[in-house]
């Protein structure tokens, strides 16, 4: 920086102030600034600037990474928040950590690295959020946690998806329909999105007065791979599956055509909040009921950086509702419910 200043003329605080844009300075002495920058090939060092307490231009995606790590869903949302940060600015730092530990997230926000937080994984009764909300950090989450929010937030309509799928399969005439969801463990555990769409998911079947059971299997190929003939001995009428559970479908559906049950002749799938990447892991691909992912990351580093430039928080608060994709996996209910015929 001394150098810079050398070259253009100026002081070092000026050089500081061009940088970090707070205070005013001319134009003429901005460009001066600026083409001494370039002449020596001199890059600033945003963390430098972070642990001496000005704008870093950083701003972190708290990502915990599941048991399976990151499905293609999760890809879809880190890439669209890198991509708005970057067209706003920014860079986005991926900070993949378990939901549970707070204590890395205090080490975020004492190191002065970054400016703010978008936050991902939310619970239902969520630790992290009461930290940042004392810590007066800015941020935003994707999710929501249980009751009244006080802060900023995007999150996909649960109860529209599980409306409009539930409708969707009754309109094909399905009466035996069921839910695929994912572990117990992370319902115990107040996992915002699994939580809310099963909660969303049993409300609509009660409406409408369709016995809905549940089965919980664990996001992975081979879980889904095995609970199909677990599902099929306990529930053998069931023609129609309400999906939340992108990670177990392709072994789900790999087990249906094993034992000979065509999808969807012989049983319709519908995925719930399935991103398009993610629906095209098994054949037939997955149609499903699902927000727009990308729009979802590019809100919430929108809101928050938004909320960096001054606006009110209490404004950013949005649900998306849920859009069709038919691709095949989903028809209309087979004449003998619950029968199958080898292909």
């Amino acid at each position: 920086m001394a150098e810079v200043a050398r070259a253009a003329g100026v002081s070092r605080s000026t050089v500081s102030y061009v940088l970090s844009g707070t205070r005013p300075i001319s134009d003429e002495t901005r460009q001066k600034v600026l083409r001494a920058m370039t002449d020596l090939d001199y890059t600033p060092n945003a963390l430098a600037q972070g642990l001496a307490g000005k704008r870093t231009g950083i701003i972190a995606l708290i990502f915990p990474i599941g048991e399976v790590g990151f499905n293609l869903t999760d890809f879809e949302y880190i890439q669209a928040a890198s991509e708005q940060a970057r067209s706003e600015g920014y860079h986005l730092l991926l900070w993949p950590y378990s939901v549970n530990d707070v204590e890395e997230l205090r080490k975020v926000v004492s190191q002065g690295i970054v400016e703010g937080v978008v936050l991902m994984e939310v619970r239902t009764v969520d630790e992290r959020v009461s930290f940042l909300l004392d810590a007066h950090l800015p941020f935003t989450t994707i999710g929501r946690t249980g009751g009244l929010q006080s802060h900023p937030f995007v999150d996909s309509d649960f109860e529209a998806t599980g409306n409009m799928a539930l409708e969707y399969v009754l309109g094909l005439g399905h009466t035996d329909v069921a839910y695929l969801t994912r572990s117990q463990e992370e319902l115990d555990a107040g996992h915002g999105p699994v939580v809310r769409m099963q909660d969303a998911v049993l409300a609509a079947a009660e409406a409408r007065g369709v016995r809905m059971p549940v089965f919980t299997v664990s996001p992975t190929f081979n879980d889904g791979w095995k609970a199909f003939e677990k599902i099929r001995e306990r529930s053998p009428r069931v023609t129609a599956f309400l999906t939340f559970n992108e990670p177990a479908v392709p072994g789900f559906v790999a087990a249906a055509a094993e034992h000979g049950v065509h999808i969807p002749r012989d049983m319709s799938l519908v995925g719930l909040n399935s991103s398009d990447d993610g629906s095209r892991t098994s054949h037939p691909n997955l149609t499903s009921f699902s927000p727009n992912h990308s729009e979802l990351a590019k809100l919430a580093v929108s809101y928050l950086i938004r909320r960096l430039q001054g606006e009110d928080p209490a404004a950013f608060q949005k649900l998306l509702e849920p859009e069709l994709t038919e691709r095949g996996s989903a028809g209309s209910a087979p004449a003998s419910p619950g029968s199958s015929r080898n292909t």
